[in-house]
């Protein structure tokens, strides 16, 4: 019977240099029962504005009104409005 010796190889490493993919995001009023989310969208960063009731917590998606896919991910009981605004981190 012959045995083979059996060679681990290293897992490769992510490189610090790779992107992380990430979202700008900021929100106004957030002490108040209707709050101001300025944010771009994941998809095609435009820059939105939209307005939540967060006087209570559901898991929403908000559309982008520009590319028509889900812009940004958030708890709050409603989307009030999502008006399209230039992106203010361009």
């Amino acid at each position: 019977m012959e045995v083979q010796e059996i060679k681990k190889f290293p897992k490769p490493r992510k490189l610090d240099s790779e992107p992380t993919p990430s979202q700008h995001i900021k929100i106004l009023d957030c002490n108040e029962p209707v709050s101001r989310v300025i944010f771009e969208c994941w998809h095609c960063k435009q820059g939105l504005l939209s307005e939540v009731d967060v006087t209570a917590s559901q898991y929403l998606e908000i559309t982008c009104p520009n590319c028509g896919k889900t812009a940004l991910r958030l708890m709050a009981d409603k989307v009030l409005s999502t008006t399209a605004i230039p992106s203010p981190w361009q």
